[in-house]
């Protein structure tokens, strides 16, 4: 007679324990990374205006936006933001973005541009506005 080989409930169980606590580990990250993908959404929707920003510190020697550009931030429509979410101040040039879905909901993430010393391209973008900054893209986030 055959004897039956199998794995005994003490296996099983500790199996079982081990994809908790793989399980327990890798959800928040995952969340964070989710977290910051829809944030790089805003920061890459955005990116026609950025360029708008700085064609405008080009011209005028300071920063700030053309009414069309407000305009044109007013029309951009994203998967974790609506039409009229994203919009840009015409006195600073400073984009702001409003989430309505996933992880970053009811939050507004703000791209502030910084101007070089000449007043001729805009030398670096400043995200803020997230309650969580580990939720900001990475290229937001301090070295």
């Amino acid at each position: 007679m055959k004897k039956q080989a199998g794995f005994t409930l003490i296996e099983l169980m500790i199996v079982i324990a081990i994809i908790g606590i793989l399980s327990a580990i890798a959800l928040p990250a995952y969340q964070d990374y989710t977290a910051r993908a829809q944030g790089s959404e805003a920061l890459k929707a955005t990116s026609g205006i950025q360029t708008d920003v700085g064609v405008f510190l080009a011209e005028n020697g300071s920063l700030g936006a053309s009414a069309a550009d407000a305009a044109a931030a007013g029309e951009l429509e994203g998967k974790y933001f609506a039409a009229g979410g994203a919009s840009v101040n015409t006195g600073s040039g400073v984009i702001s973005v409003t989430f309505d879905d996933g992880a970053l909901a009811g939050q507004t993430m703000t791209l502030t541009p910084t101007a070089n010393a000449a007043l001729t391209q805009v030398a670096s973008w400043t995200c803020a506005g997230l309650t969580d900054t580990s939720h900001m893209p990475s290229s937001c986030q301090a070295p």
